[in-house]
């Protein structure tokens, strides 16, 4: 069996920090590893809880590491481990405060059978706000030899005094030769990875259970619903109302969104350029029949448009809001095309 963290694919950076603070004793009581979906932060967070509980760790060397094999090890994998718990949304997809109290009070017993209580919270942003007062109240006065790792997407989002109180630990999304690894290590054909991976957007998660054509046929459907109803306000609205209807749906419209103006731009300026592209971009239908018409400044606008929503919605902003807002100034760097190119 490999190692914990390295099993750990295209997050070299987090992954070195952590292991060299476990090594060396200095580590903190609180950590949030922070940074878009599918890029290996709860993955990360077990391979910590491994490392301070493991009967047998690897700590010389310039990659200390858990065994990976012992009874302590494998029981987290399996997440059987009596003090390693994983606190996921349940009430309306939030984590309650009766989730935290509950928290609050077994981390200050002692650990039943391993070194530390390790406490995963993820997503760590999805705490209703009575829930994040309680929990920081347990950071303030902390008990017992607990560790905390938050998990999110949204650092923005959490309590600005739990922030202050947690060591951020930056995740980017997963480059191609990290996602071919892991998909190649779950028995994927080459043919199969090589369908995947420019429709994956760097998300490990979503490559390995990604169906393609299902997958092309979504982003088609946005992209051709997006520029489609900017001709109009009333159908702006309406699509607004659609892919701003919860923060899920807004971010994963937005990936395809951000993803579609990007190389669009990169097609825009030359020919040179467009061996970045997929090699079926821009492919028949909706993709093909939004790019029709639009100039590389109206693109650049649109995409700052995009990005503007993802940034709001990090801080909690309104979906339904934030999408009518991008559709808003979207419409606008179209000027006089919206009638009649897209």
């Amino acid at each position: 069996m490999t190692m914990p963290f390295g099993e750990i694919c295209g997050q070299d950076r987090p992954v070195l920090l952590l292991r060299r603070a476990w090594a060396g004793g200095r580590l903190a009581q609180a950590y949030c590893l922070a940074g878009p979906p599918g890029a290996g932060k709860r993955t990360t967070a077990l391979a910590l809880a491994q490392a301070v509980n493991c009967l047998a760790p690897a700590t010389a060397g310039p990659a200390p590491d858990a065994c990976g094999t012992c009874r302590s090890c494998r029981r987290i994998a399996a997440g059987q481990h009596p003090d390693v718990t994983l606190v996921t949304p349940q009430e309306k997809t939030v984590i309650t405060i009766e989730q935290v109290r509950d928290l609050a009070a077994r981390a200050s017993l002692r650990a039943y059978e391993g070194n530390v209580k390790v406490w995963i919270l993820d997503p760590a942003d999805q705490m209703q706000e009575p829930a994040a007062n309680a929990f920081l109240k347990t950071l303030e006065e902390p008990a017992g030899r607990s560790l905390f790792i938050l998990v999110t997407t949204a650092f923005t989002a959490l309590l600005a005094t739990i922030r202050s109180r947690c060591q951020e630990v930056r995740f980017d999304p997963l480059g191609d030769e990290a996602l071919r690894t892991i998909l190649m290590r779950h028995g994927r054909s080459a043919e199969d990875v090589a369908a995947v991976l420019p429709l994956a957007g760097g998300n490990a998660e979503r490559a390995l259970g990604l169906d393609v054509v299902e997958e092309r046929a979504r982003q088609e459907r946005v992209v051709a619903e997006t520029w489609g109803a900017l001709g109009s306000v009333p159908a702006l609205l309406e699509q607004a109302e659609r892919i701003g209807k919860d923060r899920a749906t807004l971010e994963a419209a937005l990936e395809i969104l951000l993803g579609f103006t990007r190389d669009l731009a990169v097609f825009r300026v030359g020919e040179a350029s467009r061996q970045l592209l997929p090699a079926d971009w821009p492919a028949a239908g909706g993709r093909a029949a939004a790019a029709a018409g639009i100039p590389l400044s109206a693109t650049l606008k649109i995409h700052e448009a995009q990005a503007e929503a993802r940034r709001r919605l990090a801080v909690n902003a309104q979906p339904r809001f934030t999408a009518e807002r991008m559709l808003l100034k979207m419409r606008e760097a179209m000027g006089e095309k919206v009638g009649g190119a897209a």
